[in-house]
């Protein structure tokens, strides 16, 4: 099955595969210790092996994909003190890139935020996790792209992807999906009241409360290690 490529002009082919690579991987339709096979994929996207393979090159450098010598690429488990470490720098940097873009936000891309975050609405009632989390970065890169500060959004946008499996949060169920669309539309209405101020905070909290979720999925991921490391114990001492 090809697969059609629809690629904005600033989008390399490689970047496109990467993105398509990187969300499946993050949604799990790609589950730990899948392999990616080169010529398979460039069957798929219908191109050369040679974009394909500069997108496993940075997923892999990403820590989305393991690549072993004679053996090839296969999707890694979720690093998840990484995952938390990148969620940190975002909520630095996220709530003075969105004040900055906000200015520059239009009739037009409130009536996106708005339809954005009416899809999430309806996402989180039926349960689907998974794409919320999807139309969630949406949400947040429509306001981003915004902003003059071109270069601020550029690496705002690497931190996204890199720590796109944090998008597991969204699976912590409806009250947290509830809290997080009460916090959209209130950075929507801030937004459109020019409330740059209260946009802030209300940013620097949103940020808070992900990455406050980021930490419960460490915390949860955490009693899992001395068990593994008994098992892995248990068979050497086993021969």
């Amino acid at each position: 099955m090809s697969v059609n490529l629809i690629r904005p002009e600033y989008r390399t082919r490689a970047q496109v595969i990467l993105e398509s690579l990187r969300d499946r991987i993050s949604s799990g339709s790609l589950p730990t210790g899948e392999r990616l096979l080169l010529r398979t994929l460039s069957q798929e996207f219908g191109c050369s092996e040679i974009p394909v393979r500069e997108a496993l090159r940075t997923l892999q450098a990403e820590g989305f994909i393991n690549v072993i010598p004679h053996m090839g690429s296969f999707v890694s488990a979720p690093n998840i003190s990484e995952l938390v470490e990148l969620t940190e720098i975002r909520s630095i940097l996220e709530p003075e890139a969105t004040v900055r873009a906000a200015p520059h936000v239009d009739a037009a891309t409130l009536s996106r935020l708005r339809e954005l975050l009416a899809q999430m609405r309806a996402l989180a009632q039926a349960g689907a996790s998974e794409e919320c989390g999807r139309v969630n970065r949406r949400f947040h890169v429509c306001i981003l792209e915004r902003s003059p500060n071109q270069k601020l959004i550029s690496l705002l946008k690497d931190l996204w992807g890199q720590a796109d499996r944090a998008r597991l949060v969204y699976r912590k169920g409806p009250e947290f999906l509830a809290e997080s669309m009460r916090q959209h539309a209130l950075i929507v209405d801030a937004i459109a009241q020019k409330d740059l101020a209260g946009l802030r905070r209300l940013v620097t909290d949103h940020c808070q409360y992900g990455l406050d979720a980021v930490h419960s999925l460490a915390a949860e991921a955490a009693p899992a290690a001395p068990q593994q490391q008994s098992r892995k114990k248990e068979r050497y001492e086993g021969g």
